[in-house]
């Protein structure tokens, strides 16, 4: 995939904590920031991310909390900055079930005085949104109509050496791509929690293999 320098680009890896014995516990997810190889925000799936309340640490390690409105079938997430305060709302309700024929809805984002400040989507029937080169199994972060990053996969960075022969095949097939965040411009559209909470309910809800 072709990124222009200077694009903002938030990567997420996913990997197991050694010795982790806590109950539940899935995996660890740490979001990278791709210009300055930078962790900006960690968290430990404890459950499932649509059902449980996550702990998110900041690049500062400051602690930031994403919980779901409800134990029994959750249709909005809240995420709270170190302050308390609402950093970002994800309603699946679509606002009361609002219709918009052109895309397939996700999540609509509200701030803590439930503005709508921007949605994900899939835009793939709207021809305006192919200025992000969006493709196939790529979703799109718009406000006001215009897209302004996508949500997409990147291929894993090499971390360890690769087999060679046969096996290196066989560990190149298994070797799962990393999400992404890929902004249009050069600045993060969103919070880098807030960006790793939206990525790990949305592929709880979208991605029949996660989790």
């Amino acid at each position: 995939m072709s990124i222009s320098a200077g694009q903002a680009v938030f990567r997420v890896r996913r990997f197991h904590r050694k010795g982790e014995n806590l109950k539940k516990y899935q995996r660890t997810y740490e979001l990278i920031d791709e210009r300055t190889q930078g962790v900006m925000a960690v968290c430990d799936l404890i459950g499932k991310a649509v059902f449980s309340t996550l702990m998110i640490d900041d690049d500062k390690h400051q602690a930031w909390q994403m919980k779901p409105n409800r134990r029994i079938m959750p249709s909005r997430w809240i995420v709270t900055d170190p302050g308390q305060q609402i950093a970002m709302q994800f309603d699946q309700k679509i606002l009361g079930k609002l219709a918009n024929p052109i895309y397939k809805v996700v999540f609509v984002l509200l701030d803590g005085n439930e503005k709508e400040v921007g949605r994900l989507v899939d835009p793939r029937t709207s021809i305006p949104d192919r200025i992000l080169g969006i493709g196939p199994g790529e979703w799109a972060i718009i406000v006001n109509d215009k897209p302004v990053a996508k949500l997409a996969s990147l291929p894993q960075q090499q971390t360890r050496p690769t087999a060679k022969g046969f096996f290196g095949k066989i560990q190149e097939l298994l070797t799962m791509p990393d999400d992404a965040i890929i902004s249009g411009g050069t600045d993060h559209v969103l919070p880098a929690p807030v960006a790793l909470g939206m990525i790990m309910l949305f592929k709880e809800l979208t991605d029949t293999s996660a989790g």
